[in-house]
C-alpha cells in the first residue's frame, strides 16, 4: 500500500522531512539571491563601461559617445578671472598683463613695452634719464614723452589718439600705434577679458562654423571637455589639425583656444589682414632682418693708426700703406667730459694722403673710460650733440666710414645705451651712404660682454663688427700667458658667428705683443708692456731666448732671466709674429669673414703685412 508524503509517518520522519524541505527552499532562495546580486554587479559595470570607458574608444574615427562636460576657459587653464590676459596666436601668455582702459567709445589697450621688446623689437628704448622712450628703425627715430598726444618722427611732430603711458617703472603702449607701426593686429575680447594678438606677415587662415552649433573642446577628441558652443556662421581662425586629423585647432573672435571637429568648418579661405592696413612709416618695422652691408670693396684689410695729437699723425704719414690694405681708422675722435662731446683732431691731409693710396679713411669714435662713457652716453642732448659732430666731419671731409669702438661699459643698461647711441648714428649715416662699423670684445662663455655688448644688436644695427681678437691676457691680468692663442680665437669667432653673420665679421689681428716682467722668487706677474713685434724680437733674442714653438696656441714662446738689482727677473712672452699671424688668417679663411683688421699699423714687421697680402 502506498502513501503520500506524509503519510503514515511518525513524528520524527515528518520533522527529518520537513527540515529537509526547509534546507531546499533555503538553497533555492540562496541561489535566486546570487543569480540577482550578480546581475546587479554585471549591470553596474555595463553602465559604467558606457558612461566612462566607450567614450575612450574610437573605431574608425568615430567615437560611440560624447563628452558634455562644460568647463570655463579660465578655470580649465587656471588663469585669475580678475585679470586681463594676452593671447598671442595660440597661446596663453601668463605672466604679462596688458591694460584695459573703457572708453565711452569702446576699450583701448595698452602693452608693455618689454612685452614688444622680447618678441618683436629688441630696440625699443626707455631712456629714464630723458624720461623718453624711443622706436627706432633702420631710416627713422620715434620719440614719445608719458601722457602726451604727440611725439616725433625724425624731429618732426605727430600725434596720437592715446598717449604711452609710464606706470609702476613700465611703458605701456597703445595698440593703435603698434598695429600702426608693426604687422600685427590687436583686439579685446571683453566677454573673457582677453587682449588678442595676431602676429601673421601678411596672411592668415580662417573658416565657418556650418554646424548649428560647434564645440570648442580642450582637446582634440570627443571625450575631452567642452570651453564653449560657437554659433553656426562665425569666423575662427585656424592653427592647423590637432593630434586628430578629425579636428582644427582654433581661435575664436573672443580669443579662445581649442579644437573644433573638422566636420563642423567649412568656407575656409586665407585672409590678407594688412591689405586695407597703412603703416605708419610707410613700411612695416623689422628691426630683426639682417641687412647686407653697405659696401662694395671686397674683402676688408684694414688697420687702426693710432694718433693722439695732429704731430702725430703727420708723423704716420712718413711711411706708406702696404699695397693690400684698403681701409685705415684714425684715432680722431674721442668722448670728451669738459666739452661734454668729441675732442677731434681730423687731419685733411692725412684723408688726401690715405686715398691717393687707394685707401679709404673711417675715423675711430672711442671713449677712454667707464665714467666718460656713461656721462656721454646716459644724456640724449649729449648724445644728439656728438651725433650731429660726426655728421659735421662726415660731409665735410667727404668721409666713407666711421668705426665706433665704445668698450668700458659694465652692466647692461649701459649697453643699452650704447645701443641708443648706434641707433641714434646709424640714420643720418645710411641717408648718406657712410658705412658704420664697430669693435667689440670677444664674447665668452667666461664673461658678461655678451650681455653688456649684445653683439647682436649691433650686428643688426652696423654694417660691420670688428671682433678685437686679443687681449686674452690683458695687462689686468692675475697670470701671464699669451695675447691671441689660436683656440681662443677661433672660439670666439664661432661664439660670434652664433649671433653675427659672417658677411659683418671682420677679424682682429694683434700686431703688439705682451713681455711679462717677473720676479723669479715670487708667484704672478709684476708688470707687462706693450711692445712692437720688432723690439720684441730684438729684446729677447739679444739676451739669448731659445724659442720654442707651441702648435697650439700657434706662437712662439720665450723666457729669458735677467740679472736685476741682485735679483733674477725673469722675461716671458707668448710672440706675436708672421708666423702667428699667418695661424690667425687661417680662421679667417675657414669662417669666409668679411675681412681682418690689425691694431695697430706700425707695430708689425713688413713680412706680417706680406702674409696677410697673400690671403687676399
Amino acid at each position: 500500500m502506498e502513501y503520500e508524503a506524509g503519510e503514515g509517518m511518525n513524528y520524527e520522519q515528518r520533522r527529518r522531512e520537513r527540515r529537509k524541505r526547509i534546507r531546499r527552499k533555503s538553497m533555492t532562495s540562496t541561489m535566486l539571491q546570487s543569480f540577482f546580486a550578480t546581475v546587479v554587479v554585471v549591470g553596474a559595470i555595463v553602465v559604467l563601461t558606457w558612461l566612462v570607458i566607450v567614450p575612450h574608444i574610437n573605431i574608425g574615427g568615430l567615437p560611440f559617445l560624447e563628452n558634455r562636460e562644460e568647463i570655463a576657459f579660465h578655470d580649465y587653464f587656471s588663469l585669475a578671472p580678475d585679470i586681463t590676459h594676452i593671447i598671442l596666436d595660440d597661446a596663453i601668455l601668463r605672466d604679462v598683463t596688458p591694460l584695459v582702459e573703457t572708453r565711452p567709445d569702446g576699450h583701448t589697450v595698452f602693452l608693455p613695452a618689454s612685452f614688444m621688446r622680447d618678441l618683436f623689437d629688441p630696440f625699443m628704448f626707455w631712456d629714464y634719464h630723458a624720461e623718453a622712450f624711443f622706436i627706432s628703425t633702420r631710416y627713422d627715430m620715434l620719440e614719445f614723452t608719458p601722457g602726451l598726444l604727440s611725439y616725433t618722427e625724425n624731429g618732426s611732430h605727430r600725434t596720437l589718439s592715446a598717449a604711452i603711458r609710464y606706470e609702476d617703472g613700465e611703458i605701456y603702449l597703445p595698440a593703435e600705434l603698434l598695429e600702426g607701426l608693426y604687422p600685427i593686429s590687436i583686439t579685446y575680447g571683453a566677454e573673457y577679458s582677453l587682449v588678442v594678438i595676431s602676429t601673421w606677415d601678411r596672411q592668415y587662415q580662417v573658416a565657418e562654423v556650418t554646424a548649428n552649433t560647434a564645440s570648442l573642446r580642450y582637446r582634440a577628441e570627443n571625450r575631452a571637455p567642452i570651453g564653449a558652443q560657437i554659433a553656426q556662421g562665425e569666423e575662427v581662425v585656424l592653427f592647423g589639425f590637432g593630434t586628430d586629423a578629425d579636428f582644427m585647432r582654433v581661435r575664436t573672435a573672443q580669443g579662445l583656444i581649442g579644437y573644433i571637429a573638422t566636420s563642423d568648418l567649412g568656407r575656409a579661405e586665407t585672409r590678407d589682414m594688412l591689405a586695407f592696413r597703412t603703416p605708419i612709416l610707410g613700411y612695416w618695422v623689422d628691426n630683426l632682418i639682417v641687412h647686407p652691408p653697405a659696401w662694395n670693396g671686397g674683402s676688408i684689410n684694414m688697420v687702426w693708426e693710432l694718433a693722439t695729437n695732429h704731430d702725430a699723425t703727420n708723423g704716420r704719414m712718413e711711411i706708406p700703406f702696404h699695397p693690400s690694405i684698403n681701409i685705415v681708422s684714425p684715432t680722431w675722435m674721442e668722448f670728451d667730459t669738459d666739452i661734454m662731446g668729441l675732442r677731434t683732431i681730423v687731419n685733411r691731409t692725412y684723408i688726401e694722403w690715405a686715398r691717393s693710396q687707394g685707401v679709404q679713411v673711417w675715423p675711430k669714435v672711442f671713449d677712454l673710460n667707464l665714467a666718460t662713457a656713461r656721462a656721454i652716453l646716459m644724456d640724449r642732448d649729449v648724445r644728439n650733440r656728438v651725433v650731429a659732430q660726426i655728421i659735421h666731419y662726415v660731409d665735410t671731409y667727404n668721409l666713407p666710414g666711421i668705426n665706433i669702438d665704445i668698450e668700458h661699459l659694465q652692466n647692461s643698461v649701459d649697453g643699452t645705451y650704447k645701443i641708443q647711441f648706434l641707433r641714434e648714428l646709424q640714420i643720418p649715416l645710411r641717408q648718406r651712404g657712410v658705412v658704420l662699423s664697430a669693435a667689440v670684445k670677444v664674447p665668452m662663455a667666461d664673461n658678461h660682454n655678451f650681455a653688456v655688448y649684445r653683439h647682436d644688436l649691433i650686428g643688426l644695427t652696423m654694417d660691420f663688427i670688428m671682433l678685437m681678437a686679443y687681449d686674452q691676457h690683458s695687462n689686468t691680468s692675475a697670470v701671464s700667458g699669451p695675447v691671441a692663442s689660436l683656440q681662443w680665437v677661433n672660439q670666439a669667432v664661432i661664439n660670434l658667428l652664433e649671433v653675427v653673420h659672417r658677411d659683418q665679421i671682420v677679424l682682429g689681428l694683434p700686431f703688439y705683443n705682451r713681455v711679462w716682467r717677473e720676479f723669479a722668487l715670487d708667484d704672478g706677474p709684476h708688470a707687462n708692456f706693450n711692445w712692437t713685434m720688432e723690439r720684441t724680437r730684438d729684446f729677447f733674442e739679444y739676451n739669448g731666448v731659445e724659442w720654442e714653438w707651441d702648435s697650439t696656441i700657434a706662437s712662439f714662446y720665450g723666457r729669458v732671466g735677467i740679472m736685476d738689482d741682485g735679483q733674477v727677473v725673469n722675461y716671458r712672452v707668448w710672440l706675436e709674429c708672421e708666423l702667428s699671424i699667418e695661424a690667425k688668417m687661417q680662421i679667417f679663411v675657414v669662417h669666409n669673414l668679411a675681412g681682418v683688421a690689425g691694431w695697430r699699423r706700425l707695430f708689425e714687421t713688413a713680412d706680417v703685412q706680406e702674409v696677410i697680402a697673400g690671403f687676399f
